[in-house]
């Protein structure tokens, strides 16, 4: 119910009673929510203390319970309107035993006491009578002197007879025993509202209540209550001229303000800004909290006087609502000031969202934010158990249910949360980590507790492994505004909107630079709005909890810097929150809420990096929880520094400026601590000696997954020395690679290159000139950008300014990692050139961080990363991805047998690998003699048999002529230890329980109307209803392959002799054309039969045809459920006809055998793909099958490449050897015509991303990647005809990976077409095998794909397309719980890789 102060009556009003009664200034407050009368009118006689009294109305059954909660409410009961309640449960028949009521939220608990046997629920209020009509409650909560007669009426015009209105007024609820009856006490209800906004249904007025205490010292708050009040009785006037009292309050209250509160002029005018004279505010603000350091940047622009020096004369702070009312607070006072430019509001993105939802209404939109995560979280005192309770805010009950299931939440008070946890009311309380937490501490310091026996567990952290189940809030004290100041008719609002947001956000940079002076200007601004410290016990009224606090929002408002500014909103943080939040709602928008005009979004001439950053960051943090979850421990890294490092003088303040202990490149071991890295720094004196340093490296080898040695070692150092020391696979700061290549890059080159591509910053072709060459930064990315396709030039130091200013105005980018402020001039750049600046450096006298770079860029450059925001955020999130990397490496050739590394000796790298038997040892060296054929580096090998023990293998790689060790040396090594890695890839890694329901016997109708189950490029999951409406806008901007191989007929019935028909299934035309004749050729088939011998001959009943087996190969095995095992056999078809004819006459579809059904008609065009050609597959490339004529019309033509690659039912064949790499892979044959592999090419030099349909498509391109390697490498010789033949084994891709990693994925495609025409044909046989944690894609960025069975070859491919970084089988468990369906038929998935986003995605 409503709780409006109740107006007098009409005839009090027209008839001037009040005044008559003396009473010549009556004032009326807004509607609060429900149960909040009490405090309203507490709060407004605290604030106006010369008011002589405050009344308000209440029904007796809510007033007595929250006057007993909270007697400093300080109210009493004094007289009322109504004698007795009329509330009571209207329903159209008798109440039976489970019914369910619809009550309002406030009177659930005390409706389920009055109807136990009944279900009692929270409903909506404005519909209460329509819900009863259509059956969506049995009962509804009703008063009879409102509802009821209403019901009657609504009955009457939908033609039902009223009569049939049941209601049982709850006071009537007694029974025979009048002692046990319900009591509600007084009550009144239906007064006409007369100058407040109300509901057109108002239901209610209660209690009148007096406050018991008038006096103190005279205080006017211009904030409070009764200036929006006013504000609204002046519209009101203007309206209809019947409020004459409202102009004379009006006048009063301003004639008050402007004696009590004039400008406050201290320091050059501090300004209290607030309503002036009878006009709206030019900006309006809606707290979602008390003033504190929690709106310390609020508090700076106020009292620096910033709101007025950006055009804010008027501003106007509203008084604190109640949690969740914000939105409609700002809605309401917008509406009753439509002359007010902005209405703003803060709150948290987890209460905005669903508040906005239910109610669109409101007009609201999301526009910036001071924190961009929750600080919310639960405390406790130990870890928590099944069945705890957690008390929290009854708006957070619900939410926080959702993340603890397992424990019981209740909603409990929030002045005295700490004090009952510490009391053991509550076993965990709901907390903020930048409050609640540090009182926390200080209250149990206080009563002789161990503060350090706080847990807090933060909820966006309850994410566990799997990101895509995490908690998702958010942004917190994120700033809304009422929709009219975004209105682009309305450049003033939007001007006036832009105006606060920079005053804001200045004011925050005011705080994060001087802590001390900013938490004097909140106690400066809880003065000027008349505010005092909210009275609770986590509030500290102590400077250093002011510090602390302080602190910790600081830490949270950095965390929004974005470009150029604080406070953007990330579309894609807000659409993963938004996403989680309304998990239960259907088609939810992703940027449901956000503001789509960009009003507050950093230039788009910023190649910016922080969001980038953060989002590396978490993937690294991913992929540390899901190691630690894997192998019980975090990955490890050390940090060894020698002496006091130059470039570390200023490393404090910039921390405090610029980033936070939890991405501080200058507090590694605390940023390790957030993200779940073990970080050990070791700090050595100046004076360390080069075997004391080489000897703390040593002991790390074995300890750590990755070791950094900061740069620059002191010059009595033997640095290369210490340098090589650390091992390859521990070299996480990438420091060898620039020297003999590093398995990890180095970290700052590795983010400036990051931030190029997600930019689209192009740079192939391009004049790229890099500035600087030392070896940890501008040698490296000048490498890299050689890689990347650029023509690069380096300038050095020695180079004059004159010809340094020649080389800048050439290039087309413009890459700075010198470290020198100044040493490029704007004015020196060619216009339209892209500049990134990497070097910076600390000015101390300006308190700046500097670029390389003096003037203005922006005249010159098209774009140019900021400082800061531009490369520096990247360097932390790369370091720790190479650590988690590193962890996951070394876990993988950990368990076996080999030592932990290679021994590096003079001139020679050896290693011992240990064998239970001489058979296995040769096996590997035949492995070994194979691949070092490949790479053209052979090894020494001795075997050395150690009887019962075994045997050792001993290995040796040198180079012979250079007499030291070479890059060869080192690729060789590397190459066996991926042919040798011990530990087996096993499927039960790779499996998941494949429920029978979810195999789809039949295809999505029509076609196109299949789900999407997305996993981007962080590894995150979303998911689309129908496939033809979602993918052409997400495969936009990308070029598309598909295999266009056509299915044959290719299961026949046969008989041998008088027995009974089997299935004869062909199982791989190889290369054989359909088109040629049967009799010519032996094809490969499947028998279901266990009894074939080599020479029996069966019979195709409909032909006639006889079937020869002409060889037995051995048994043929399928999964369970496919009728059995069968015969892999050769046979030939006795048959004048084509093979094709001859299939398309007597064979039938050869749908899977798992679907254990017969084909049926429509198999013949569903089970193939609408753009297939060439027949010759026995199975369906599956991917395809979504597609329509008309989402191919919308992708377009040249936006699409075709190739054939026959598919055999090898593709159904399980994996059953122990280790996956056992599993012999089926040959499968290929063709491309080399037009479309040229359009192929021509894509990837023009950085157009490839998305391939299907795993066929995938292992054709990727095998043509390694086939164009072994060419370049003059491994392909033609035969005499001068053809060549192109095959690929099972593992070739091992030596050919680390023999030459630098070829592109063009060169290698393109080496293959080099001088053919476009008409002709490029083919092979390719027996690629893809398995994850080895494998690394050269050629697929993203991938269309069905949802495949759990012991396939297929499970090994997605899975190591994904990486570590996404868990498959987790995702098919999670797919089949939300009904997708599986296998050929399924639904339908697109993958992107780790790191490679969609085109669409940065939109």
């Amino acid at each position: 119910m409503s709780q409006q102060p109740s107006p007098p009556s009409p005839s009090a009003i027209g008839q001037d009673t009040y005044r008559s009664k003396g009473i010549d200034n009556l004032h009326f407050l807004p509607t609060c929510p429900v149960g909040h009368e009490a405090s309203c009118v507490r709060s407004f006689q605290n604030s106006n203390p010369a008011t002589l009294a405050t009344f308000g109305s209440v029904e007796q059954n809510v007033f007595i319970p929250t006057l007993h909660d909270d007697p400093t409410l300080e109210v009493t009961a004094i007289a009322s309107m109504f004698r007795r309640s009329p509330l009571c449960v209207a329903s159209l028949s008798q109440l039976r035993d489970g019914d369910v009521i619809g009550a309002h939220e406030d009177t659930v608990e005390l409706l389920q006491r009055v109807f136990p046997n009944q279900k009692v629920v929270a409903s909506p209020r404005g519909t209460k009578n329509t819900d009863l009509l259509e059956g969506k409650y049995q009962g509804i909560q009703a008063y009879t002197t409102t509802e009821v007669p209403a019901l009657r009426r609504l009955m009457e015009g939908r033609g039902i007879d009223p009569s049939k209105v049941q209601f049982r007024v709850l006071e009537d609820e007694s029974g025979a025993d009048a002692d046990e009856g319900v009591n509600l006490g007084y009550s009144e209800h239906g007064m006409e509202m007369t100058t407040a906004r109300r509901r057109p249904s108002f239901p209610s007025v209660k209690m009148i209540i007096k406050i018991k205490q008038i006096g103190g010292p005279e205080t006017f708050l211009p904030s409070d209550l009764m200036w929006r009040l006013v504000s609204r009785a002046v519209a009101k006037r203007e309206r209809n001229t019947t409020s004459a009292s409202a102009v004379v309050v009006a006048s009063q209250l301003k004639n008050r303000f402007d004696q009590r509160h004039a400008v406050r002029n201290n320091n050059g005018g501090r300004l209290l800004s607030a309503l002036s004279g009878g006009s709206s505010p030019d900006v309006a603000v809606q707290l979602d909290y008390y003033m504190s350091p929690q709106f310390a940047g609020v508090a700076c622009a106020l009292v620096d006087d910033t709101y007025r020096s950006k055009g804010i004369d008027n501003l106007h702070f509203l008084p604190t609502c109640p949690v969740g009312h914000e939105a409609s607070c700002v809605r309401s006072f917008q509406n009753s000031n439509p002359a007010t430019l902005a209405t703003f509001g803060s709150v948290e993105q987890n209460v905005f969202i669903p508040t906005l939802h239910d109610d669109p209404t409101l007009e609201v939109t999301a526009i910036a934010s001071m924190f961009r995560r929750s600080p919310l979280c639960v405390a406790s005192l130990s870890q928590l158990r099944d069945g705890d309770v957690i008390g929290a805010h009854e708006d957070t009950v619900e939410l926080l249910q959702r993340v603890f299931p397992n424990q019981k939440v209740v909603a409990s008070p929030r002045g005295t949360k700490n004090t009952d946890l510490l009391e053991g009311k509550y076993q965990g309380i709901q907390a903020y980590t930048t409050t609640e937490v540090p009182a926390l501490r200080r209250l149990m310091e206080g009563r002789g507790i161990d503060p350090s026996k706080v847990q807090f567990r933060v909820l966006e952290d309850e994410s566990g492994a799997d990101a895509d189940e995490g908690v998702n809030l958010g942004y917190s004290q994120m700033l809304f505004v009422a929709n009219e100041a975004l209105d682009a008719s309305t450049p003033d609002r939007r001007e006036a909107a832009q105006a606060f947001l920079e005053a804001t956000f200045q004011g925050w940079q005011a705080a994060i630079r001087d802590p001390d002076a900013a938490i004097e200007a909140v106690a400066e601004a809880q003065k000027m709005l008349g505010l005092d410290d909210e009275a609770n016990d986590h509030w500290v009224d102590t400077p250093s909890f002011r510090r602390d606090m302080l602190d910790l929002v600081n830490d949270h408002v950095k965390e929004t810097f974005v470009g150029d500014r604080l406070g953007v909103l990330s579309k894609n943080r807000w659409g993963k929150a938004t996403e989680w939040l309304l998990h239960d709602k259907e088609n939810a928008d992703p940027t449901f809420g956000m503001d789509a005009t960009d009003l507050w979004q950093p230039p788009s001439n910023l190649l910016h990096g922080n969001e980038l950053g953060r989002e590396l960051l978490h993937d690294a943090k991913m992929s540390a929880l899901k190691f630690e979850e894997a192998h019980g421990r975090k990955p490890s890294l050390a940090v060894v520094t020698v002496g006091e490092l130059p470039r570390y003088g200023h490393s404090e303040r910039r921390k405090q400026l610029y980033s936070n202990p939890s991405n501080s490149w200058f507090a590694k071991a605390e940023a390790g601590e957030a993200n779940g890295f073990d970080v050990a720094e070791v700090n050595l004196p100046e004076g360390t000696t080069t075997d004391a340093l080489l000897s703390e490296v040593y002991k790390l080898r074995d300890n750590v997954d990755g070791i950094q040695v900061m740069w620059p070692l002191p010059d009595s150092i033997d640095a290369a020395r210490v340098y090589n020391a650390v091992p390859l696979d521990k070299d996480v700061d990438g420091i060898h690679f620039s020297s003999w290549g590093s398995k990890y890059p180095p970290v700052t080159p590795a983010g400036t290159m990051e931030l190029i591509r997600h930019h689209d910053v192009e740079v192939r072709g391009k004049h790229v000139l890099v500035v600087g060459r030392s070896p940890i930064v501008g040698s490296p990315v000048a490498h890299m950008l050689r890689e990347a396709g650029a023509m690069v030039t380096v300038a050095h130091s020695g180079v004059d300014s004159e010809t340094l200013q020649y080389m800048v105005g050439k290039a087309d980018v413009v890459v700075t990692c010198a470290g020198s402020p100044g040493c490029v001039r704007a004015s020196w750049l060619k216009d339209g050139a892209e500049v990134v600046n990497v070097g910076t450096t600390f000015c101390e006298e300006a308190d700046v961080l500097l670029s390389d770079v003096e003037g203005d860029i922006e005249s010159r450059a098209r774009r140019y990363s900021p400082v800061p925001g531009g490369v520096g955020p990247l360097s932390i999130p790369m370091l720790f991805r190479n650590v988690a990397q590193a962890a996951w490496d070394q876990m993988e050739v950990e368990g076996g047998s080999s030592d932990a590394s290679w021994r590096k000796e003079p001139a020679m790298l050896r290693k011992s690998f240990h064998f239970d038997s001489y058979t296995s040892a040769l096996q590997f060296a035949q492995k070994v003699d194979q691949m070092s054929t490949i790479m053209d580096h052979h090894a020494n090998m001795r075997i050395v048999h150690q009887c019962a023990k075994g045997v050792d293998l001993e290995m040796e790689f040198f180079s012979f002529e250079a007499n030291e060790l070479t890059q060869k040396d080192y690729d060789a090594a590397r190459a066996v230890d991926l042919i040798h890695q011990d530990k087996p890839i096993e499927m039960s890694d790779f499996g998941y329980d494949l429920r029978e329901g979810s195999i789809a016997l039949f295809p999505a109708d029509p076609r196109g109307s299949s789900r999407l189950l997305r996993v981007d490029s962080r590894g995150r999951v979303s998911h689309f209803d129908r496939f033809a409406d979602s993918v052409p806008s997400l495969l936009e901007g990308c070029h598309v392959v598909f295999n266009d191989s056509r299915v044959l007929d290719a299961r026949l019935s046969v008989k041998l002799g008088d027995g009974k028909e089997v299935e004869l299934m062909l199982l791989d035309l190889g290369n054989i054309d359909p088109a040629l004749s049967c009799s010519e050729h032996a094809i490969r088939a499947m028998i279901r039969s266990e009894s074939v011998s080599k020479g029996d001959v069966y019979v195709e009943p409909a032909s006639g045809a006889e079937v020869e087996v002409v060889d037995v190969r051995g048994v043929w095995e399928e999964e369970e459920g496919s009728g059995g095992n069968g015969c892999d056999c050769v046979v030939k078809i006795r048959s004048r006809d084509d093979i094709a004819t001859f299939l398309g006459s007597n064979g039938s579809v050869p749908i899977p055998p798992y679907l254990n059904r017969d084909a049926v008609p429509s198999d013949k065009n569903r089970y193939n793909n609408v753009y297939a050609k060439d027949g010759g597959s026995v199975a369906a490339p599956t991917a395809g099958l979504h597609f329509t004529d008309e989402v191919l019309k919308e992708l377009g033509e040249s936006n699409i490449s075709t190739l054939t690659l026959h598919v055999g039912a090898g593709t159904f064949m399980p994996v059953l050897s122990r280790d996956a790499r056992e599993h012999p892979m089926h040959a499968e044959h290929f063709f491309v015509r080399v037009g479309e592999l040229r359009r192929i090419v021509d894509s990837l030099e023009r950085g157009k991303p490839l998305l391939v349909v299907g795993t066929t498509s995938t292992r054709t391109l990727e095998s043509l990647y390694w086939l164009g390697a072994k060419l370049l490498r003059g491994l392909l010789p033609p035969n005499s005809n001068g053809i060549r033949r192109l095959e690929l084994g099972q593992f070739d891709w091992i030596p050919l990976s680390v023999a030459d990693p630098s070829i592109s994925p063009a060169s290698a495609l393109g080496a293959l077409i080099d001088g053919l025409r476009d008409d002709e044909i490029v083919g092979g046989r390719t027996s690629l095998m893809i398995t994850p944690n080895s494998y690394k894609f050269k050629v697929i960025d993203h991938l269309i794909t069905n949802f495949h069975a759990p012991d396939s070859t297929l499970m090994l491919l997605v899975s190591a397309f994904l990486g570590k970084q996404s868990n498959v089988a987790r995702i098919y468990e999670t797919a089949q719980k939300r009904g997708y369906r599986f296998l050929s038929y399924g639904d339908a998935c697109l993958f992107s890789r780790p790191g490679i986003k969609l085109p669409s995605d940065r939109q």
